[in-house]
């Protein structure tokens, strides 16, 4: 499991920095973990007292920060297709949300957007499309579909060592 990998363990830390930042925004939901150590089809639900708010993917992009995600890459999010796929049809399947988390390490910012609502169907803008993409957070080369999911809606939440710029 990729997990396992010094890369895997870069990139659950910053998914636990998400997931802080999650919670003081939102400290009455709660952010509940599927098993790290299994390819669970989705990462998380959020649960509110004793029932299911939603269904969540969460992705770490250390590469990116704010601005050269909202520039160069046009506010999109890349995510396989299949998963997002698998994802939905467990929120359908219990009748809630499904929620991206996009987490953004350098900037220490989550994006988070509802993807797909049992009442509405897909919320946001995909792409879907047949392209060569890194395989694994470890590396290597896959030609997939790949899911572009617009973001440009997201909601945002910023850690407190961020300094927001100032328009004086």
């Amino acid at each position: 499991m990729d997990i396992l990998t010094p890369k895997g363990q870069e990139s659950k830390r910053q998914e636990d920095q998400a997931i802080k930042l999650w919670h003081k925004a939102y400290p009455d939901l709660r952010y509940c973990e599927t098993p790290k150590n299994k390819p669970a089809a989705i990462d998380a639900i959020i649960v509110k007292g004793d029932q299911i708010q939603a269904v969540v993917e969460t992705k770490c992009r250390p590469q990116l920060n704010m601005t050269i995600f909202a520039l160069e890459h046009k506010s999109r999010w890349l995510v396989t297709d299949e998963k997002i796929r698998k994802a939905q049809q467990i929120a359908e399947t219990l009748q809630v949300p499904f929620v991206g988390f996009l987490y953004l390490p350098e900037t220490d910012a989550l994006l988070f957007e509802t993807l797909w609502h049992p009442e509405k169907g897909w919320t946001v803008n995909i792409q879907v499309k047949e392209t060569q993409t890194q395989a694994t957070i470890n590396g290597g080369k896959i030609f997939r579909k790949n899911a572009y999911i617009d973001m440009s809606h997201a909601k945002l939440i910023m850690g407190d060592d961020f300094e927001q710029p100032t328009t004086e």
